[in-house]
């Protein structure tokens, strides 16, 4: 059950004042006859907070046709309610202009209820003018229970209804004597019609909110899916903000792991040292105590040999190496400016040189040079 809705009457012409009740705490709180029913109810609270509170409209039982179905043997209820509303839009006089919903009763019979497109959509459009966008547009008189033996009959206020099985029609005073004249009629007042209004709610089975007029519904978030999105954004954060941190571990941890490793093997060759630093320091003076390292003779001997490569016309002639790391070579060409651009690339190395220009005797320049490494 709804714990608060508001009812009100469908309005069947321009202005007038509409008939409410509103329902809380599995009770009718308040009722009345306003042109605004919202702000007369109060429903919304002195601070129009905007609580959960169904809306149902109620229309007038001379606006709607209520019909029986019989069972369809064999046919599933899908397929009962679809043929309902077929035999119902072939018997309306406005077959083209109707809007027909349809449910199943407790004795399988299926039960229709038919109303006017126009009708619908002009009430519609005056309900929400004042504020009112009903959850559930009902047949007033589908609230009336169904009577064992007999007919009820309930004053809405806006609508006199009798009601006896599927048959729900205006109680008016022709009616009554001829579609009930052989029936008890028993009224719904007082305590039973609060309990009826309370009730409500569950009565939504032929509901003409349906189909093209379905309310347009709006995706809103509670408090509480909202504190769960907060946590999952910050998680997200959080881990977002975590890999780099755990890479960046995981880098230290491999990088310490690798210093500790070559340190060790380090220690095999040149002994214990403090930090990787002083270790390399230690194997460099161990290459330079055997004559290797970067004063073997490819180190010195490569870089000159791609210095020449960058300048064309410059040869060598004389290539000597020394015990000590230093190259010794002569470099010959045309004129000595075309020698300089190779003995720059070599300091621009990082390689120590040294030259002396010459002529011989043909009238060639030439440069004694020695090259070393850093």
């Amino acid at each position: 059950m709804t714990e608060n809705c508001l009812l009100t009457a469908f309005p069947a012409t321009d202005d007038e004042a509409l008939y409410w009740w509103h329902v809380a705490d599995g009770a009718v709180q308040a009722w009345g006859c306003d042109p605004d029913p919202i702000a007369a109810s109060q429903a919304y609270g002195p601070n129009d907070a905007r609580p959960d509170i169904s809306l149902i409209a109620l229309v007038p039982s001379h606006l709607t046709r209520i019909m029986e179905h019989d069972a369809i043997e064999g046919a599933n209820e899908q397929q009962a309610l679809a043929a309902a509303k077929i035999a119902a839009k072939a018997e309306s006089l406005e077959n083209e202009n109707v809007h027909i919903v349809a449910a199943m009763d407790d004795t399988g019979s299926t039960i229709t209820a038919a109303m006017g497109r126009d009708a619908l959509s002009v009430g519609l459009v005056q309900l929400q003018a004042r504020g009112i966008d009903p959850d559930m547009i009902l047949p007033a008189g589908s609230l009336l229970p169904v009577a064992e033996e007999g007919a009820f009959s309930a004053d809405f206020g806006f609508d006199r209804v009798l009601r006896a099985g599927p048959v729900i029609a205006t109680d008016d005073p022709a009616l009554r004597a001829f579609l009930f004249a052989d029936l008890t009629v028993k009224p719904i007042t007082g305590d039973d019609f609060d309990a009826m209004i309370v009730g409500a709610p569950e009565k939504d089975s032929l509901n003409f909110r349906s189909g093209p007029f379905a309310k347009k519904t709006q995706r809103t978030m509670a408090a509480k899916e909202k504190r769960l999105l907060g946590w999952m954004v910050a998680a997200l954060v959080a881990i977002t903000l975590a890999i780099p941190l755990v890479l960046l571990a995981k880098y230290h941890w491999a990088a310490s792991a690798a210093d500790e490793g070559a340190m060790a093997n380090a220690a095999t060759i040149v002994g214990e040292q403090a930090d990787p630093q002083s270790a390399e320091r230690a194997l460099d003076q161990r290459l330079i105590a055997e004559n290797r390292g970067n004063i073997m003779f490819p180190v010195p001997a490569s870089a000159l040999f791609s210095a020449l490569q960058q300048v064309p016309n410059v040869s060598i002639t004389r290539m000597a190496y020394g015990e000590n790391g230093i190259i010794s070579a002569t470099l010959s060409a045309v004129r000595n400016e075309d020698i300089n651009p190779a003995l720059i690339a070599l300091q621009e190395a990082g390689f120590v040189i040294t030259a002396t220009p010459r002529t011989d005797a043909t009238g060639s320049a030439q440069a004694d040079i020695t090259v070393r490494a850093p």
